[in-house]
């Protein structure tokens, strides 16, 4: 099964044109920010500065095309739709990859873990249920070790595609303008000043997104309740787990992050 998998990966790359990028997140870490801040550049690039957002599968111009995905680590859809938990765990070759140029996008799985949470039990329609966030945490196939799964299983794959590039949510909160210059230039960018970065970045605050989405001035946000933790653009936080989890579940997470690559510098 893995075998003729991998194979059908490796004939279903070649349906992508080359030399075209792809995001890869977990959920939750920071994907929307980033899409929403590179929206921004390519509408500045395309002489386009009224568009609030363009879709950044289509080729705009000379620029090139940034698909994005989870990479079946999602549970669970805002339609309702949940896929195959199971698919994450069944295969461990990323060959579809092999022709894309990736962008790999992680964050802190204890911040992660929390903000997966709210996501699944309140941003969907017919949300899961759990008896509570430990109570999620600790589930075998849809809790922590899932994202320790996934952060290991593309570790190992790094190699696969012809290039790839590895960013920190925290460097983007902390760094923001030199991450972001690093993205643009891996993209192949140019004419990208620093000062547009900065507008931006400044523009792309998780308050003023917030106070877009509670607005409904964001194409594609489904609105779920205005609470904090029914918002897509929640705390946006750093360390933010430690008032969220038990003193037991961060210990438990942590025992787990163990087995994180020494690169991803969480452990």
């Amino acid at each position: 099964m893995s075998l003729w998998r991998n194979i059908k990966d490796i004939l279903l790359s070649y349906y992508l044109p080359q030399n075209h990028f792809i995001l890869v997140s977990f959920p939750k870490v920071g994907r929307t920010w980033l899409k929403f801040m590179l929206n921004k550049i390519y509408a500045d690039l395309i002489n386009d500065n009224n568009q609030a957002s363009i879709n950044l599968k289509k080729q705009a111009g000379n620029l090139p095309v940034l698909k994005d995905t989870h990479d079946w680590s999602e549970i669970i859809i805002e339609s309702g739709y949940r896929p195959d938990p199971l698919k994450l765990f069944k295969y461990s070759k990323r060959y579809f990859y092999h022709r894309s140029k990736v962008i790999h996008l992680i964050r802190d799985p204890r911040d992660t873990i929390v903000s997966h949470f709210h996501q699944v039990t309140k941003r969907a329609k017919n949300p899961f249920v759990f008896d509570s966030i430990s109570h999620f945490l600790h589930d075998p196939i849809y809790g922590f070790s899932r994202i320790i799964k996934f952060y290991t299983l593309w570790s190992k794959n790094e190699s696969v595609p012809k290039d790839y590039l590895l960013i920190k949510y925290e460097n983007l909160k902390h760094n923001g303008i030199p991450e972001l210059r690093k993205i643009v230039d891996f993209l192949g960018l140019e004419n990208v000043s620093d000062k547009l970065l900065q507008r931006v970045y400044e523009e792309s605050s998780a308050e003023k997104m917030r106070d877009l989405e509670k607005k409904r001035k964001i194409d594609g946000f489904n609105q779920f309740g205005k609470n904090i933790n029914s918002l897509k653009v929640r705390k946006a936080k750093i360390g933010g787990y430690k008032s969220e989890l038990s003193q037991e579940d961060i210990e438990y997470c942590e025992n787990l992050m163990k087995d994180l690559p020494e690169n991803y510098q969480y452990r």
